[in-house]
């Protein structure tokens, strides 16, 4: 499979600079904040949980880790804890069941590490603590996995990845007076035969790889696990043709390290062992690991203090923050391709949906929250591959339109047309459910890189590109048609999975952004000033969006927008309401009646029909983000976030058995009630009920980072950080009062109009902002 020239460029980073954290982190009082958020952000199991209990094909039921390219998720038993291990780009071809034919993400193997030493008596109890006891730990915030087993004596084990290589270290740790003796199985997945599996021993390494299937498909593919013991010699035998063990012994009041190696795959068919081999060999001394351990120390030191906010509720502020965990372990620059739903916790044959990118939301959902959060790079894999889809996309928008639907047989068009699903290799899979969104909803993630770090390289050369490949399609796709005395551009597509509807408004919405960015960016560029004439005149002949009046019981008798031009009212997944987002083309300066239909939408579906809490995945699906951007009820938003938040599972994830990344829109909602960025205008808690809070270093769009205070009446205090040097226009904090900006001691000057304020930044200026 060839790499496009766009795509090596991101590969190799000659197209993209990534935006540093931006204004200067407070050490201080970023290491008070994170001691009071620790034990939050620590789970804890005090018995064991088998594979059994654990084994899932979507997201993970047990304490997991991740560096953006491998995936770790544990199971344990009294005297042993498992380390499950996928790889994201370890992907076969020639997969089918029910969700479709294709590719399919596959788990490669495992370590499992077991204390030879007898089970201690007795058994925990939780209102007499006792340390000798079983115990397990994920502490996101340093991201280990800590077990105390209940031998006797106790062995204790800590495990941790580097996020920068894929070696996954576990040190096993014996305070006893005596040796104990250890066995460490290193293993491939044998769970479906056609999988092929090896396993051998090179010197002290174990080593084991899998292989995906290699008849009528389009590439093989092999990943291997290769192990080694330091600090301890060890015995090393192949037992069969998919496992080897280690045998050592741990010294008395000593500790031995296990290092394990995770290479290969990507479509080269090579597991690439005797490389990860004479890694693991460089890894000889304890200092070697150790400056491992402290480079994953500084990397996730530098995540989470990106930004942060502070809600004072333990329930928000631990799933906010559980979420980032979540992110950064599973999508940044270390991956190769870009996970799907599940990140790179594939540890299944049968992941659902095979473990794809799902492209008719909620892949891009879970990126989503990245860019106000001030960790852009984050989504640079999704962006690696969508530039793989481009050139199939733009073959199938000339050769499968009558494929999408029988209505367009025998008819091409310009741009691309994306199928629902995708694995991370650049490889389609799964149907087009008679949608057409699905590649215009991957425009809001190439336009807020852009928006929110300005970065006009990656604008020049992949996010307008991008969008204009969308806009291509949609000017062949949309039907100019005679409407009162004017006309309109009207659309006939899939709104929802599988319906066919007439101006769907979740479709519109993407037609009025797609241009509206089109003009503006190709201005801005200075390109195509000969086709914004179209653009501009479809932006102005778009169809209004249906508004009917509810017709399910209980609802509070107000105008809602139906799901298309026929009045389709059905009470789950609040699709027409795309225009507030991701689309941000109906927003808090939008035509007042407009915006409060929106809400009265929100009111019948989400609280009077119960979806922000009875249907799976309002949270992923962003209808809170859409109620934050919409200004609805602030208390409303957050109770409901908590109703689902409770029940989320020990590893603090919120299981619905098809989901993951995307509850982290939780992050979006509670930062688009904290700040958000209008038609270039920053609001300050526009959506927060009148409880103090605050937040630090969340990136708004014009390349600003913004740090807030706000004691439940107004801002106490706010500082801004100017990346680009743009203007700062910001709603004013005080009203009736003088704005005043200072930086460098030194006063800035401040006009104001209608209530927003303007001043002039310069790159890399940080402005503190009172009134007088």
């Amino acid at each position: 499979m060839k790499l496009s020239k766009t795509l090596y460029f991101l590969m190799t980073g000659l197209a993209l600079q990534v935006p540093a954290v931006g204004a200067t982190a407070d050490s201080a009082a970023d290491s008070a904040y994170f001691a009071r958020k620790h034990k939050m952000l620590t789970a804890t199991w005090h018995s064991p949980f088998s594979y059994v209990d654990t084994r899932t094909n979507h997201a993970p039921l047990g304490p997991y880790m991740g560096n953006g390219d491998v995936g770790v998720v544990a199971f344990t038993s009294d005297n042993s804890q498992t380390l499950k291990i996928s790889k994201v780009d370890f992907v076969t071809d020639g997969w089918t069941d029910w969700a479709g034919s294709g590719p399919a993400a596959l788990p490669v193997g495992g370590v499992r590490i077991a204390v030879d030493a007898p089970l201690r008596p007795g058994h925990y109890d939780i209102n007499r603590p006792d340390k000798r006891a079983f115990c397990y730990e994920m502490d996101q915030l340093r991201s280990e996995l800590r077990m105390n087993t209940a031998t006797a004596p106790q062995v204790q084990m800590t495990s941790w990845m580097s996020m920068d290589e894929n070696i996954i270290v576990t040190e096993v740790s014996n305070p006893s007076k005596h040796p104990v003796h250890l066995t460490v199985d290193t293993y491939a997945d044998t769970f479906t035969p056609v999988y092929a599996t090896t396993a051998a021993v090179e010197g002290d390494v174990a080593q084991v790889s899998r292989q995906t299937k290699t008849e009528k498909v389009r590439w093989v593919c092999q990943a291997g696990i290769s192990t080694r013991i330091i600090g301890a010699k060890a015995r090393v035998e192949r037992l069969d043709g998919s496992m080897v063990r280690s045998t050592f012994e741990v010294p008395a009041t000593g500790t031995v390290r296990i290092a394990v190696c995770v290479s290969g795959a990507g479509t080269a068919n090579d597991a690439q062992l005797p490389q990860s081999g004479k890694r693991l060999q460089q890894l000889s001394s304890a200092g070697a690991v150790d400056q491992l351990k402290k480079d994953k120390e500084s990397w996730w030191r530098d995540m989470w203090t990106r930004s942060y906010v502070e809600t004072h509720d333990s329930l928000l502020d631990r799933h906010y923050l559980s979420s980032v965990y979540l992110l950064a372990s599973g999508y940044n620059r270390h991956s190769p391709v870009c996970g799907g739903m599940y990140g790179v916790w594939n540890m299944e044959d049968r992941m659902m949906y095979h473990g794809d990118i799902h492209l008719n939301y909620n892949s891009q959902a879970g990126f989503y929250s990245v860019f106000s959060a001030n960790r852009p790079e984050l989504a640079l894999p999704f962006y690696k591959t969508i530039e793989m889809l481009i050139p199939e996309g733009q073959r199938r928008a000339r050769e499968e339109m009558g494929v999408m639907h029988p209505s367009w047989k025998g008819k091409s068009c310009r741009g691309i047309l994306f199928p629902v699903g995708a694995l991370g290799i650049g490889v389609f899979y799964n149907y087009y459910w008679q949608q057409t969104m699905d590649a215009p909803f991957c425009i809001p993630l190439f336009s807020w890189y852009y928006e929110y770090t300005g970065d006009l390289d990656f604008l020049r050369q992949h996010a307008y590109p991008y969008i204009r490949l969308c806009g291509d399609f949609y000017e062949d796709y949309l039907k100019r048609e005679p409407y009162g005395q004017s006309y309109r551009y009207s659309i006939i597509t899939g709104g929802h999975e599988n319906s066919w509807d007439v101006n769907p408004p979740s479709d519109l919405a993407f037609v009025e952004q797609t241009f509206r960015l089109l003009l503006r960016y190709s201005r801005l560029l200075g390109v195509d000033k000969q086709r914004r004439k179209l653009w501009a005149d479809i932006v102005s002949h778009m169809p209004a969006y249906k508004v009917i009046m509810p017709k399910e019981k209980p609802n509070q008798g107000q105008p809602v927008y139906a799901k298309n031009e026929d009045g389709w009212d059905w009470p789950a997944h609040a699709i027409q309401l795309h225009a507030l987002y991701p689309c941000e083309v109906l927003h808090l300066r939008s035509d007042s009646t407009a915006l409060q239909i929106a809400r009265n939408t929100l009111q019948y579906y989400q609280v009077d029909q119960k979806g922000f809490t009875g249907v799976m995945n309002e949270l992923g699906l962003s209808t809170f983000v859409m109620g934050a951007r919409a200004g609805f009820e602030p208390q409303v938003l957050i109770d409901s976030m908590k109703t689902l938040i409770r029940t989320a599972a020990p590893n603090f994830l919120i299981i619905d058995g098809h989901h993951c990344a995307e509850k982290t829109a939780v992050i979006e909602t509670v930062n688009s009630m904290m700040l958000q960025s209008v038609d270039d205008i920053l609001y300050l808690f526009p959506c927060w009920p009148a409880k103090p809070a605050s937040f630090t270093r969340l990136r708004a769009k014009g390349a600003f980072v913004v740090s807030a205070e706000y004691d439940g009446r107004q801002v106490t205090s706010l500082t801004i950080h100017s990346d680009r040097g743009t203007p700062c226009r910001i709603k004013h904090p005080w009203p009736g009062k003088t704005l005043v900006v200072e930086t460098g001691g030194k006063r800035v000057a401040v006009s104001t109009r209608s209530g927003i304020c303007t001043f002039a930044t310069k790159a890399g200026g940080t402005y503190t902002l009172s009134a007088q």
